[in-house]
């Protein structure tokens, strides 16, 4: 009688593959979601490809799942943010953006990683003092200028990116200079000026937020300082009115 192979007799289980959890994502049905033993996604069943993932312990992250192009192509997650601090329209009008995206062509997950890692390395202490050792030691005044960035922008600014630096914060930090000398708040925003087109050269950012911005010292202080007619007079000799008001001029610039 020929031997039966013993393979013959192993049943072998048919793969049942687990059923993608869609509901209809409302604020009440996020907050009364199950917690399981393990991260689990659920679908938004009015906006394919969003959905929120609930952990183990409990907390709830909006996402978003698209594909590079087209079915069978690579999957592409983009984290969102954390329910509560975003709420759910907040995602919504997130996740449309992300799919509109996808659709001009884009990669927005990618775009993503490649801004936080700009946002890691283009660090402003760094730039300054690269800009310091490539730009400001060849010029005259280097010792003055390189005290006043030490002095005025690297305390502030230092940890930031420089992607992080806009219009308002150049505006606010010449301010706040021009509280203590609105002379060297006037010298702070040619500086930085210069140091945004020196980036900007050297495609760290593509356009500088210190342009537009003035300091309007001329109409801010050069009256105010002037004495009043009461005092000393200002000029005693012949030739002296020309050559005082080029002095004063030049202590403005």
């Amino acid at each position: 009688m020929p031997r039966q192979c013993y393979l013959s007799e192993i049943k072998v289980a048919k793969r049942r593959r687990e059923p993608i959890p869609r509901v209809r994502l409302t604020k009440s049905t996020i907050d009364n979601l199950p917690v399981l033993e393990k991260d689990t996604v659920y679908w938004d069943a009015g906006l394919p490809g969003f959905g929120v993932k609930v952990t183990p312990k409990g907390r709830k992250v909006f996402l978003v799942m698209y594909r590079l192009a087209g079915a069978g192509s690579r999957l592409r997650k983009y984290t969102i943010g954390p329910y509560g601090r975003v709420t759910l329209p907040m995602a919504k009008a997130q996740a449309q953006k992300i799919f509109a995206a996808r659709i001009d062509g884009r990669d927005p997950a990618e775009e993503k990683k490649q801004s936080r890692r700009r946002l890691v390395v283009d660090r402003v202490d760094d730039l300054v003092e690269t800009f310091i050792r490539e730009h400001v030691a060849k010029i005259g005044t280097s010792r003055r200028i390189t005290s006043l960035l030490r002095r005025d922008v690297i305390p502030y600014w230092g940890a930031k990116s420089i992607h992080e630096i806009k219009k308002r914060d150049v505006s606010d930090l010449v301010s706040l200079i021009a509280q203590r000398n609105a002379h060297a708040s006037h010298r702070l925003l040619k500086t930085l000026k210069t140091f945004f087109r020196w980036c900007v050269g050297r495609a760290v950012i593509d356009f500088s937020p210190a342009e537009g911005i003035s300091s309007h010292i001329g109409t801010s202080v050069g009256i105010a300082s002037l004495p009043t007619e009461s005092s000393q007079p200002l000029f005693s000799q012949p030739g002296a009115c020309h050559s005082r008001t080029v002095g004063l001029w030049n202590s403005w610039r």
